[in-house]
């Protein structure tokens, strides 16, 4: 992996984490509501915690090797 596959992995962690900070500031909060809801009816689906737990997944782990191998497909030179 060269220079520029670290730089898109590391771009894309930065990315990652903000998802993750809005996800569980805005997203979490009602999705419990809901779960919550939903259990007085019993009909509750997939828990919370499994959805955040797949948003974490995806934004620390996923995009960070993304953003490497992408980083590392990218040219910087001049024209051609």
């Amino acid at each position: 992996m060269n220079f520029a596959g670290l730089l898109g992995g590391l771009l894309f962690l930065v990315i990652g984490i903000a998802e993750l900070a809005v996800a569980s500031r805005f997203l979490y909060p009602a999705l419990r509501q809901r779960h919550e809801m939903a259990k007085l009816n019993q009909s509750q689906g997939i828990k919370p915690a499994t959805i955040m737990a797949l948003i974490r997944f995806q934004s620390l782990v996923l995009l960070p090797v993304l953003g490497g191998i992408l980083g590392s497909r990218m040219k910087f030179g001049g024209p051609a």
